[in-house]
């Protein structure tokens, strides 16, 4: 066998269209950042419509700073900035529990044979706050309720757009008053939600382009045959 170096050239792995149809959310795996998205994101959808607006506020986002009448973002933009705007909206993400769905501590599944890839699996679970915070007590409350009526009744409609395995409104907290806070009443509303996590692992090694027998060479030169 020749020792010389294999002449392979570098190509993708898929082709241009599958490459597409993987930053598809169904296929993009539920990182912090992913769920803080998708969660800012279903507020910002409720809140930017006038018709959704409660009767007892006239609030409104928009996506120009200058022109949102509601700051609606994550919950870590809320401490980095600490905004004086009201009223606003952030979102509180807990821990995120994964356990296998197989079993097994590495979550292995199965293996690819026609593809020679190895498929993972596990659920990932936890609960979503969103936090509303009014120029007036009432205010918080009359958001807080906007946003429990809107999550409660299109869950079924969340679950199945963002690839979720379930999605239920399980607490609202009325309000509240932080005493060593400066946002000072609050009023929560709060969502379980679990999701299926798998991936692929192809493991590559470089492939056998040529194959070179020396045999019986050596003989033949030296006059034995």
């Amino acid at each position: 066998m020749s020792n010389l170096p294999n002449n392979i050239q570098d190509s993708a792995f898929y082709d241009s269209d599958v490459a597409e149809a993987v930053k598809l959310i169904g296929h993009v795996r539920k990182t912090p950042l992913v769920l803080f998205g998708i969660f800012v994101e279903l507020a910002r959808q409720f809140y930017v419509e006038d018709n959704n607006i409660p009767i007892e506020t006239t609030v409104t986002w928009s996506p120009i700073p200058e022109k949102t009448k509601i700051w609606i973002d994550t919950e870590y933009r809320w401490e980095d900035e600490n905004p004086e705007f009201r009223p606003a909206i952030y979102v509180k993400l807990s821990n995120v529990a994964y356990t296998s769905t197989t079993g097994r501590h590495d979550s292995k599944a199965r293996m690819d044979l026609e593809q020679g890839e190895y498929i993972f699996s596990r659920t990932g679970s936890g609960t979503v706050s969103w936090v509303h915070i009014g120029r007036k007590k009432g205010e918080a409350v009359v958001l807080a309720g906007a946003t429990m009526d809107y999550l409660d009744a299109f869950s079924w409609a969340i679950k199945r757009d963002f690839c979720f395995e379930t999605f239920s409104v399980t607490e609202v907290s009325p309000l509240y008053m932080d005493k060593e806070s400066q946002e000072r009443y609050k009023s929560v509303v709060t969502a379980s939600f679990s999701f299926r996590d798998d991936w692929r692992l192809k493991l590559e090694s470089p492939k056998l382009k040529r194959v070179v027998i020396n045999a019986g060479q050596g003989i033949v030169a030296s006059g034995i045959v």
